[in-house]
């Protein structure tokens, strides 16, 4: 329940007083933790390795291979696996997956909508002061960007050579994994770690995994460091405005912009070769 709840002026005679009252009479409000998320920790290490573990080492290896045999068996492995569709295709099957599986697991479990265990708690206000902070990050990443040695070729160029697969990277990118990233990072595993170890620390060890998961996609430290200094801002929305929907809304604009100057420079995505010039 939410620290912002009002106590009823008058109970019943006999009734039981209601939780915060119990915790008023303990030692006040201040002894309630900051974070107490119904899940445990066993819990977050059973969402990671389904989120993380599984398709990369069982679903999308399965997949290419299933491909390869049925529809390009001149094809080697490698060179079915590196085309945009195949890709983001399983990509977004198993993050359409693990969001049911979510969502029934903690009403299941917890009897709580998904949503409502981990704060998703949209921000009733505010809006202005996260399209700020997520202005004010890109401004500061792109400037850090230049004085760091970034790859000169990105790993995502091949999905800019057609305007389906770019239409498709994009909603990816701007929507599916903000959601799915913000779900287990900030909305899993932040609370359950700022219970044991306090903000501070929880911040640096959400953002540390969240920048490492991308380790495999850039291949170099310096694009690693600037996903982990995003981390870093979308925990800190989290947890200052205890909120997960407002650091989702950070990322998707932070992933967004990027795309929309393709979009503009492309224009709308039928004019791709503008791109290399």
């Amino acid at each position: 329940m939410s620290s912002n709840s009002q106590w009823p002026e008058t109970s019943q005679a006999g009734s039981a007083p209601p939780p915060e009252a119990q915790i008023v009479a303990d030692g006040g409000a201040d002894a309630r933790p900051a974070e107490d998320p119904p899940f445990s920790g066993w819990d977050v290490t059973l969402i990671a390795f389904l989120m993380f573990i599984v398709p990369v080492l069982i679903l999308e290896p399965i997949a290419v291979l299933c491909v390869q045999k049925i529809f390009y068996p001149q094809l080697t492995i490698t060179q079915v696996a590196l085309k945009p569709w195949m890709v983001l295709g399983p990509q977004f099957f198993w993050s359409v997956v693990m969001a049911l599986y979510l969502f029934n697991f903690t009403q299941r479990r917890f009897h709580r909508s998904l949503l409502d265990a981990i704060s998703w708690n949209w921000p009733k206000a505010g809006w202005f002061r996260l399209v700020g902070i997520s202005a004010a990050t890109l401004v500061m990443l792109q400037a850090l960007e230049r004085v760091l040695p970034l790859p000169k070729k990105g790993p995502f160029d091949q999905f800019f050579k057609q305007p389906a697969d770019a239409y498709a990277f994009a909603f990816l990118a701007i929507a599916i994994a903000p959601f799915m990233e913000e779900l287990f990072f900030r909305g899993f595993l932040y609370p359950v770690l700022a219970r044991r170890v306090g903000m501070v620390l929880a911040v640096f060890f959400t953002a540390l995994p969240f920048a490492l998961i991308h380790a495999f996609e850039y291949k170099a430290w310096a694009p690693v460091l600037i996903v982990f200094l995003v981390g870093v801002v979308l925990t800190l929305v989290r947890a200052k405005q205890h909120s997960v929907g407002a650091s989702f809304v950070v990322h998707s604009i932070y992933n967004g912009v990027p795309v929309l100057a393709v979009v503009i420079a492309s224009r709308g995505f039928q004019h791709l070769d503008k791109l290399a010039q």
